[in-house]
């Protein structure tokens, strides 16, 4: 019975050993996947970090890039404040100079109508005028031949005068 009892417990060792033996190896292993896991954990960290290394300089890129970009929009809303006044301003003086321009023309009208009164006035007078001159003309162009008649008449009576002195003579 003892030597039962003993190859009982030789089995029961030997089990016990390779049970033992099989732990190791599954710590052995274990312990390997945990140093695997270990050291992909550390290239994921370090992965990780420089990622976030790169996104965090993108993200002071595109901070630096919009303070960029809202001052431009900043300055283009001031532009365009002063575009929009400087067309309000201009606006503003093309209405005066359509209105200065309507009352120069209404002015040029009025004037030129005055003008054209002033000159029909004048032409009429002048009409009168040459009219008169030309009466005068007439009548000094009759007087003159009358006066010329009268001239020939006196030297025909002078010449027929002297005749009959000579005659009488």
């Amino acid at each position: 019975m003892e030597l039962l009892k003993l190859s009982k417990f030789k089995l029961q060792l030997h089990a016990l050993i390779c049970e033992v033996r099989e732990l190791k190896e599954k710590e052995r292993n274990a312990s390997q996947q945990v140093q695997l896991a270990l050291q992909k954990q550390k290239q994921s960290e370090e992965e990780f970090n420089q990622k976030l290394t790169e996104f965090r300089a993108e993200l002071g890129f595109s901070n630096e890039l919009r303070h960029k970009l809202e001052r431009k929009v900043t300055c283009l809303e001031n532009e365009n404040n002063l575009l929009e006044n400087k067309k309000k301003e201009l606006e503003g003086t093309l209405q005066s100079l359509l209105e200065s321009r309507e009352d120069f023309l209404k002015a040029y009208e009025d004037s030129t109508y005055e003008m054209k009164r002033a000159i029909e006035d004048r032409d009429r007078k002048i009409g009168i005028l040459s009219e008169t001159l030309r009466v005068h003309l007439l009548l000094f162009d009759s007087i003159s031949k009358e006066a010329s008649s009268i001239n020939k008449l006196m030297d025909d009576a002078r010449h027929a005068l002297s005749q009959k002195e000579d005659v009488g003579m």
